[in-house]
C-alpha cells in the first residue's frame, strides 16, 4: 500500500478528524504496515507500550485474562485506532490485543507522534480534549470489566473433587 492509501487511512481516524493533510502525511511516512492472521497476539497486557495502531481492515479485540479465561473488553475494525494512550506516553498495556481475522494495521510509534505534536504545537490542544474524552470512556469500561471479574468464580475453587478424582463426586 502507498503514502496515498496510508493517508486515507489516518483520515479516517476519529482523533485525527481535522487535522491538516500536512501533519498526517508525516505520520503516514513514518508509519509502518503489519500484517497479522487471525487469533494473533499483536500486544499483551503489561507489555510496555510502544506506540498505536489504525486498523485498516480486519478486527482487533482487546481481552484481559482471569483464571484463564478470556474476557473481552472491546473490538475495533476499520478506521479505529487501538492504543491511542500509547501515542502520547509510555504505560503498562491494560489488555491484550488479539487480531479476529486477517488484519491489517498502520502502526504508529509514539516518537513519530510526538515529533507531529513538536512540529504542529497547535494540535496539542485539540488532541489534550479528545484524549481526555477518551480516558474518562476507558476508565468507564474499566470500571464494568472490575464488576465482571469480581463476579467470575474461581473454577478451579469449585469442582476440585472433580479435577482430582476425589470428593463427593466421585463414584464409589
Amino acid at each position: 500500500m502507498g503514502l496515498d492509501t496510508d493517508l486515507k487511512a489516518l483520515c479516517s481516524v476519529q482523533l485525527f478528524e481535522g487535522f491538516p493533510k500536512e501533519q498526517l502525511r508525516l505520520l503516514a511516512f513514518g508509519a509502518t504496515r503489519k500484517f497479522v492472521r487471525p487469533d494473533e497476539i499483536i500486544f499483551r497486557q503489561n507489555d510496555l507500550s510502544e506506540g498505536g495502531y489504525v486498523v485498516v481492515s480486519g478486527q482487533v479485540d482487546l481481552v484481559v485474562y482471569k483464571d484463564k479465561l478470556e474476557i473481552p473488553l472491546a473490538s475495533y475494525m476499520k478506521d479505529s485506532l487501538v492504543g491511542e494512550i500509547a501515542l502520547i506516553s509510555t504505560n503498562r498495556r491494560v489488555a491484550t490485543a488479539i487480531s479476529r481475522a486477517d488484519t491489517e494495521l498502520i502502526h504508529i510509534p509514539r516518537e513519530l507522534f510526538h515529533r507531529m505534536l513538536m512540529e504542529y504545537p497547535e494540535l496539542a490542544v485539540l488532541l489534550y480534549q479528545r484524549i481526555g474524552t477518551s480516558i474518562k470512556k476507558i476508565l468507564t469500561q474499566l470500571e464494568q470489566v472490575q464488576i465482571k471479574l469480581d463476579n467470575i468464580p474461581n473454577l478451579s475453587a469449585l469442582r476440585p473433587s472433580v479435577l482430582t478424582g476425589s470428593g463427593p463426586d466421585k463414584a464409589d
